[in-house]
């Protein structure tokens, strides 16, 4: 009789040991799905982000090209200019980059910019949620940034710290005498003569 007591206390427990295992991964099931939209959203709108911030430098600097005639993206930047005049309040028109210094004349510079412009438009953009419109919009990133970098090196502008994304700070390298004390940095080191 006690074995037959036994047994029913082991099959209790495994009973309960199912029924909390079926609860909890229907639950975990539910978390899940929704921590990973939220997360989803998050990781989507840091790209986007991304990829406004460099259109807009991209169009800055194609406002700046000393020669008319050397970007393709011109159409594209009166049309925008005409859509800010219609504008009553809008805060910054493409006139105010026509204040700013002009480039030297180069066409390697145009067509970086051209191809940096093509990379960003926001009106060529896949925005489904599928796995080729994700790595399409990763690729096109990695390869803005890319090009953004290529041409802030050929004009010798410096990346502004206060520019870049929060999480895009801790990621970058510091660079040799930074006052950091590596041992690549001289910049304590004294000259003697």
């Amino acid at each position: 009789m006690e074995s037959n007591l036994l047994e029913g206390l082991l099959d209790l427990e495994e009973e309960f040991y199912k029924e909390g295992y079926d609860l909890g991964a229907a639950d975990g099931a539910q978390a899940g799905y929704t921590e990973g939209s939220v997360f989803a959203v998050e990781k989507g709108f840091e790209k986007f982000i991304e990829l406004g911030r460099l259109y807009g430098k991209a169009l800055v600097w194609s406002q700046r090209l000393a020669e008319p005639g050397l970007s393709k993206t011109r159409e594209l930047l009166q049309v925008e200019s005409q859509l800010f005049s219609e504008k009553e309040d809008a805060h910054l028109k493409p006139p105010t980059c026509k204040e700013m210094p002009s480039f030297p004349p180069s066409s390697r510079l145009a067509k970086n910019i051209d191809t940096l412009l093509e990379l960003v438009d926001p009106a060529s953009l896949l925005m489904q949620n599928t796995e080729e419109a994700v790595t399409d919009v990763d690729e096109r990133v990695k390869g803005a940034i890319i090009k953004a970098k290529l041409i802030q090196r050929a004009l010798g502008e410096r990346e502004d710290p206060s520019d870049i994304h929060p999480d895009a700070r801790d990621s970058q390298t510091q660079n040799s005498g930074d006052g950091t004390g590596s041992i690549e940095d001289i910049s304590s080191l004294k000259i003697h003569h």
